[in-house]
């Protein structure tokens, strides 16, 4: 049985290509059809590889994935073009519907125009603080999850980043699996706490029904 404190997408990417976690200070991988184990490199990468998940003797080479009920749609804004897009492309290649911007002006154009379940912002832009653009998001949907990143930030930039709401606090370079593990768990929350808003949402119209 997985962890459930392993992010909600690495649960159910295991869970996909049938393999365990062995419990241990690493992150080693074991295959439930041969009993191989491996652990996943990721260091000076920019993205997973593809054979991230893939046991060494290939038996689940040819085991299809589950579809998403529903693609996670992300806001992206970094000013750093060339990091901006590397980005981008790891969230997509991890399933992550990405819209990447480059500017604050750009991100609340964006932001008004599609509805988003997260949102990942560099703290300082160049024409706008991204602690104000986490502000505006967070009044707009409190339900919305956020990280932000920074390349030389101080405590009191993290500090007053998580004051105001934010779910996590990255620092650069980021590591490509702490990216998507660090998404992966804040949707995830949000998404048990959207289904508990809608449950609770239910058993009160119910409740008023019987009580008519």
């Amino acid at each position: 049985m997985l962890s459930t404190e392993l992010a909600y997408h690495i649960r159910r990417k295991m869970e996909q290509k049938q393999i365990d976690l062995i419990e241990g200070p690493e992150f080693i991988l074991k295959c439930q059809s041969c009993g191989r184990t491996w652990k996943p490199e990721t260091e000076g990468r920019k993205r997973l590889p593809k054979w991230y998940w893939k046991c060494p003797a290939g038996c689940n080479e040819e085991v299809g994935e589950v579809v998403n009920e529903r693609v996670l749609n992300v806001l992206l804004i970094d000013d750093d073009k060339p990091l901006n897009r590397t980005l981008a492309a790891i969230l997509r290649s991890a399933g992550y519907k990405v819209v990447n911007v480059y500017t604050g002006a750009e991100a609340l154009e964006a932001y008004g125009g599609a509805a988003f379940d997260a949102v990942i912002v560099d703290i300082r832009l160049t024409d706008a603080d991204g602690i104000e653009l986490l502000r505006k998001f967070r009044a707009a949907d409190p339900g919305l999850g956020t990280l932000m990143l920074s390349g030389a930030a101080t405590l009191e930039d993290a500090v007053e980043a998580l004051n105001q709401g934010a779910d996590a606090f990255l620092l650069k370079p980021v590591e490509p699996a702490e990216l998507l593990y660090r998404l992966g768990t804040v949707t995830g929350f949000k998404r048990l706490e959207r289904e508990l808003r809608e449950a609770e949402s239910k058993y009160d119209e119910l409740f008023a029904i019987m009580h008519e």
